[in-house]
Parts: structure tokens; C-alpha cells; sequence
């Protein structure tokens, strides 16, 4: 099974080239004195890395909150870091709010016949409708969410930790929670065929990216 985020990987990302320049030359004004008097190659292997520094920060924080949130979902006992606190506070105005009933969390979900797979956060009944849900802490939701949880709402069954295998739950529609350490907002996703589709197409160019590119250049003949 190809991994759902692996596939959507293949999407080209042009804003994190910006992204990534703007870090680099942000670090290199702020942190002169850091590299200046260091040898040329070791001077741009520490600019180089500079937008990784923040990027992995954010995704600890990501993942601390995504844990925290799936032990809330389950009823479990959570001990999370302090800079996880505000983010679970807004997570507390969105359940009073809407009044969720949690039926899934961290649920493996297969796709046989397409062959991939990946993790749903949740599946919770929230105003009435089932909804697959979608937890989000950077800064902006993007529309590849939408792809993601087509692919998921596909899924042909759920593995369960035993090795056995249940049917995939039906959803009603699917949505992004994006929890900020300072606001909260429940984003409507479309998951249609046409979205699915796309995902479908997504997932080929991987396929081509991983395995078929690599197949498709003979051994060159010397005159």
C-alpha cells in the first residue's frame, strides 16, 4: 500500500520555494555573526538548513497536538507540553460548541483494490451529520485536505490492531478542524467523485515519480 501523504507529496508545493528563501535570508540577516567567519561550504550547509529548523519545530507541535487531541478522543489520560495547552483549550470551545460524539480516532484505513492506505484522525457525529475530520495546526488549511480525506472516505476497510479488519465507516461530508493556539474553525471539505478522481491522478504521477521514471531509460550504446 502507497501511503496516502506520501502520494500527495508528488503535488509541487511552488509557495514553499518562497517559503524557503525567505527563511534562509531571514536567518542569514538575523544570525550574521553565526556564519561569517566560517569556511564557504560549511557557511551555506548552515543557511541551507536554516528553513528546516522551523519547519520540524512546527511539526513536533503539530504532532504533540494531534496526540493530545486522539487521547481526548479516546478517553485516555494525556500529559502534553505547555505550548500544547492553548491549542487544546481551543479544541474544548469547539466541543462545546457543537457537541461531538467521537466514533473513530487514529483509525488505519485501507484501499485494496487502489492499493493505498493511511490514518484518519476522527470520525464524529457533529449537527447531526458523520463527519470524517481532519485535525490542522499550521497556519492556513490547504486544498489538499480535500484529497486526503476523499481518499480516506474510499478507504475499503479499517485495520484494527489485532489484525483483523472491519468494513469502513459511511461519512456524511468531511471536514478540517484547524486549531490555533488562539482560535478554532471547522472548514467544510468537498470529497466527491471529482475530487477522488484527482486524488487518483495524484497518486499515478507518484506511482510514475517512484517506479515507472525508473524503468523507462535503456543503458546507453558506445560507438
Amino acid at each position: 500500500f502507497f501511503s496516502v501523504t506520501t502520494i500527495l507529496s508528488a503535488i509541487a508545493k511552488p509557495a514553499l520555494i518562497n517559503w524557503a528563501a525567505k527563511e534562509v535570508a531571514t536567518f542569514a540577516v538575523e544570525n550574521r555573526d553565526s556564519w561569517l567567519n566560517l569556511d564557504p561550504d560549511s557557511a551555506v550547509d548552515l543557511l541551507k538548513r536554516s528553513p528546516y529548523r522551523n519547519k520540524t519545530k512546527a511539526a513536533n507541535l503539530g504532532s504533540a497536538v494531534h496526540k493530545a487531541v486522539e487521547a481526548h478522543n479516546l478517553g485516555t489520560v494525556a500529559i502534553y507540553p505547555d505550548e500544547v495547552v492553548p491549542f487544546m483549550e481551543q479544541f474544548a470551545l469547539f466541543i462545546k460548541e457543537h457537541e461531538p460524539t467521537f466514533e473513530l480516532a487514529e483509525a488505519s484505513v485501507y484501499n485494496r483494490s487502489q492499493k493505498y492506505a493511511g490514518t484518519l484522525d476522527m470520525i464524529a457525529v457533529v449537527d447531526g451529520r458523520r463527519l470524517l475530520i481532519d485535525v490542522k495546526t499550521g497556519k492556513a488549511i490547504y486544498p489538499e485536505v480535500s484529497l486526503q480525506l476523499a481518499a480516506y472516505s474510499r478507504a475499503e476497510f479499517i485495520g484494527l490492531p489485532d489484525g483483523t479488519e472491519e468494513p469502513m465507516v459511511q461519512v456524511d461530508g468531511a471536514a478540517a478542524l484547524h486549531l490555533r493556539a488562539d482560535s478554532w474553525e471547522l472548514i467544510p471539505v468537498r470529497i466527491d467523485d471529482d475530487v477522488f478522481r484527482s486524488f487518483l491522478y495524484v497518486r499515478e504521477v507518484f506511482r510514475w515519480m517512484e517506479e515507472t521514471s525508473k524503468t523507462v531509460l535503456g543503458k546507453a550504446r558506445v560507438a
